[in-house]
């Protein structure tokens, strides 16, 4: 059963903007795909979904996606390290991830190295930052604050991935 009903749409549009920002009553729906975890403060996630809820039109759409905490505080642990290469125009590109677990923050602390390797040249470029994972009862409350009722919850953006079978959580909540 959808959660919501099919809107045939003629013309579909797309902004970027700054999620604690955003114009009221304008979109009919939001996708936002991995960046909830970027925030850490309390009060900057809170306001997030406040925001998405005035920036929707009356029965709009929020789809989002987040890491879930259990799962990738396991995952992580168990493989702290991602490495992946890749041939491209300008070499050869590695990646590099070394993520440790902050259990008592709930946070992913995570340090990368993206390198290029080409015949003459070794580039490389380093960056720390940490993330916080979402709770399903975070993320359920946060949505209900923000005014929405209605939520489906998935392990991916497909509907045959039940939740808690991957390290995402993907909701999909109506503004009620």
């Amino acid at each position: 059963m959808p959660i919501f009903n099919s809107v045939r749409a003629s013309n579909v549009s797309f902004a970027v903007g700054d999620l604690l920002t955003l114009p009221a009553a304008r979109y009919d729906a939001i996708l936002c795909r991995g960046v909830l975890n970027d925030w850490i403060d309390d009060d900057d996630r809170e306001q997030a979904f406040v925001t998405f809820g005035r920036a929707l039109r009356p029965q709009g759409v929020l789809i989002l996606d987040v890491r879930e905490w259990e799962a990738s505080a396991e995952r992580k642990a168990r493989e702290p390290l991602f490495r992946k290469s890749v041939d491209t125009d300008r070499g050869k590109l590695t990646f590099t991830s070394v993520t440790t677990v902050d259990t008592d923050n709930r946070l992913l602390l995570l340090s990368e190295r993206h390198t290029v390797i080409d015949a003459a040249h070794e580039r490389s470029a380093e960056y720390q930052f940490a993330m916080r994972c979402w709770t399903r009862a975070e993320l359920a409350a946060r949505l209900m604050k923000g005014g929405f009722g209605r939520t489906t919850y998935l392990g991916a953006y497909d509907a045959t991935v039940a939740a808690g079978e991957t390290d995402r959580l993907v909701a999909v909540a109506q503004l009620c």
